[in-house]
Order: C-alpha cells, then sequence, then structure tokens
C-alpha cells in the first residue's frame, strides 16, 4: 500500500519532466514521413545534408502562436542570409494531423494548404502520428528541434523558447551550415 502511495505521488512528476520529451540531443534522428495538404511528400532522407528547422505544433492556435517570436525572428534571420547559407537550410512546419476522422480528412488538407498560404512555407501533416511518437513529441506544445547535417538531434525544446535564447539558436545555425557532412 506505501509503495502505491508513494509512486502516486511521483508519477505526475515524471509524466511532466523532461524524461519523456523530446529527443535529446545528440540523438540520431528517426526517418519521417510527412504529407502537405497539396500531397507532397517528405521524409528525413530527402532532406540529407541540410539543416533542418522543425515547428511541430497541434491545430489549436495558442501551440502555433507560442513561438511565434522565434518563428519571425528565424525568418528574418534566414532571409538575410545569402543564397549559398538559405540552399543548406530546410525550415519544416509540422502540424499533428493523426486525429483527422476520414470524412474530414479533406478539410484538414484544405486547412493545410491555407495556413501553408498565409506562412508562406508549406505546412506538412503528421497524418500517421510516427513523427508525434518516435519524436517523443510533447503534446499540445509548441515543439521546436534543429537536426545537423548528419541527421543528429542538436537542440529540441518543447514549450516556449525564450527570446534570450534566440541569440544561440541563431549562432547554432550557423555554425551547423558550416560544418562538413
Amino acid at each position: 500500500m506505501g509503495k502505491i502511495f508513494l509512486w502516486s505521488l511521483f508519477l505526475p512528476l515524471l509524466i511532466h519532466s523532461n524524461a519523456f520529451c523530446l529527443l535529446k540531443d545528440g540523438t540520431r534522428a528517426p526517418e519521417f514521413a510527412l504529407v502537405s495538404g497539396d500531397d507532397k511528400n517528405l521524409s528525413l532522407c530527402q532532406l540529407k545534408g541540410m539543416v533542418i528547422t522543425i515547428f511541430y505544433e497541434t491545430k489549436e492556435k495558442i501551440t502555433t502562436e507560442r513561438n511565434r517570436e522565434l518563428k519571425n525572428e528565424l525568418n528574418q534571420f534566414y532571409t538575410s542570409q545569402p543564397d549559398s547559407i538559405r540552399k543548406q537550410v530546410s525550415k519544416l512546419a509540422v502540424i499533428n494531423c493523426s486525429s483527422a476522422f476520414w470524412p474530414f480528412k479533406g478539410i484538414w488538407k484544405e486547412n493545410l494548404i491555407k495556413n501553408s498560404i498565409k506562412e508562406e512555407m508549406t505546412i506538412y501533416g503528421d497524418w500517421d502520428g510516427r513523427f508525434f511518437e518516435n519524436y517523443k513529441i510533447t503534446e499540445n506544445e509548441s515543439n521546436f528541434i534543429i537536426i545537423d547535417k548528419n541527421g543528429i538531434v542538436r537542440y529540441s525544446k518543447a514549450g516556449k523558447v525564450e527570446k534570450n535564447d534566440f541569440a544561440s539558436i541563431k549562432h547554432l545555425l550557423k555554425k551547423l551550415v558550416l560544418e562538413n557532412v
């Protein structure tokens, strides 16, 4: 009885800790298969040799806006770089679409297309939830991940990335782009 009581006290702490959240820095990024609203397929192997930034979110506005400042900052940073640098970076926006019930899948796809136009980048859907599982995504959060040219996770954060971290993230991106594969 005492052991059950102790577990009931500590289990919520374990569940809400980072023990089960996102892949750790230095981990090999698992393969993924994503599909956009207009049926464009994308996988990790297609991006081999590129630095990848990923925002994985749910469709709720609160999660997509949580890291709006970082998204804007990184877009400005990206557009200020020469073409030779921009060609080495892939910016991914991924929405968890695994709860899309088949009769409504077309509506979800339409919304991905509309939001892709609004955001000026293709937004991909995680339709089968494998990305969510394999990358240990934190549910109902904005998840931000950086993967280097060799497919290694170099940064991961669930929740709001604080403004005082922006400079170190941009420094990391520059460093990763300049590294050889």
